[in-house]
């Protein structure tokens, strides 16, 4: 039997070897294909992701732009305010700056560091907010203004630049949030 064996297996040997090339190349071209594609599906992505990148910024871009004019406006509106009765303004001024001075505590090194100094410093800033809120009722007497209408002036001050602050910070997230989608 193995005569017989032998005298089969040079016949074989071709077949054997044509099988193992075919399956070879096939190989290698599924191999060539499935990186071709892969090429393909990357440059896909890449041109997906350099659009998402071009317009998440002209989005930013535009919101920034926006955010500016909205700034830019309620810079106007508050100047506007300001020309229009600047005495409301001060006394608007010196009353929030009284107010964040009250606001914050003394601290005991501040205390200990300076002691009778710091009392009769208290007391002559607490004088000076005093003759300033008596010059500024004065000031309003002498305009015909009352303080409620130069309050008013404040608040409305105020109001508008919260609302243009407030404005340009909603259309920046907005439109941070339609770049990310």
């Amino acid at each position: 039997m193995t005569a017989t064996s032998d005298s089969h297996e040079p016949a074989a040997r071709p077949s054997i070897r044509d099988g193992i090339d075919d399956a070879r190349i096939k190989a290698s071209d599924a191999a060539h294909a499935a990186l071709e594609r892969t090429k393909d599906g990357l440059e896909q992505a890449r041109d997906v992701v350099a659009d998402a990148y071009e317009t998440s910024r002209e989005k930013a871009a535009e919101a920034y732009a926006s955010a500016r004019e909205t700034a830019k406006a309620a810079s106007k509106t508050a100047t506007q305010s300001l020309e229009t009765n600047p005495i409301a303004a001060l006394l608007g001024g010196i009353a929030v700056g009284i107010a964040i001075g009250a606001l914050l505590p003394r601290t005991e090194r501040e205390t200990k560091t300076l002691g009778v100094v710091g009392d009769k410093l208290q007391a002559a800033a607490r004088e000076a907010a005093d003759a300033a809120k008596e010059a500024g009722r004065d000031k309003l007497a002498e305009l015909g203004l009352s303080r409620e209408q130069a309050r008013d002036t404040v608040k409305t001050l105020l109001d508008n630049v919260i609302a243009a602050a407030g404005t340009a910070g909603s259309a920046a997230l907005e439109s941070a949030r339609k770049a990310q989608k």
